[in-house]
């Protein structure tokens, strides 16, 4: 079974996981973070300041999608892109990179069909409420195919990019569809 640990605590309460030597997500405060020595790749589901400033602390590979390989939070990073369809391994657990654009272009989501958790990002969230598609970068009728993807995984707890981890994601999603 797979173990996470929720760091919370940035500026913009930006939810950041570790998954044993990998983190999902870096947030904006590097102080809150593991020790760099401890952690070998950080996997972002989307490049916002919020979610990857506090990357200039770690010298590590950085896992994010082509359409935002080149974001600010980015730059001077070992940067390594990854596409819909891609896996990835974290503590010897298997993900697949689903590409979900919406709340950003490049936005993507880790899922794990075997354990059945997703780590959703900025897609949607604890109370139903869909990711932000007013971003410079964002695509409502985009956010609105990617929660229905979402929607349509056999996921039972999804992590997010702000507020709680949930269940319910079917039922969430649908929510979240209706508020674009």
């Amino acid at each position: 079974m797979i173990e996470v640990e929720t760091v919370r605590g940035d500026a913009f309460a930006c939810n950041v996981y570790r998954v044993g030597d990998a983190l999902v997500d870096a947030g904006d405060d590097a102080e809150r973070l593991p020790p760099a020595d401890e952690i070998d790749a950080v996997y972002l589901t989307h490049a916002h300041a919020d979610h990857a400033a506090a990357l200039a602390e770690y010298d590590v590979p950085v896992y994010v999608h082509p359409a935002e390989s080149d974001a600010e939070p980015l730059s001077e990073r070992d940067v390594r892109e990854l596409r819909d369809g891609d896996e990835v391994t974290m503590d010897g657990v298997t993900f697949e990179v689903l590409h979900t654009p919406g709340h950003s272009t490049g936005s993507v989501c880790y899922w794990s069909p075997d354990e059945r958790v997703v780590f959703s990002g900025d897609l949607v969230f604890d109370n139903g409420a869909p990711g932000r598609a007013d971003t410079p970068d964002g695509d409502p009728d985009a956010l609105r195919e990617s929660l229905e993807r979402l929607a349509s995984l056999d996921a039972e707890h999804a992590y997010p990019g702000h507020r709680e981890p949930f269940g319910d994601i079917a039922e969430k999603t649908r929510i979240a569809v209706n508020l674009v």
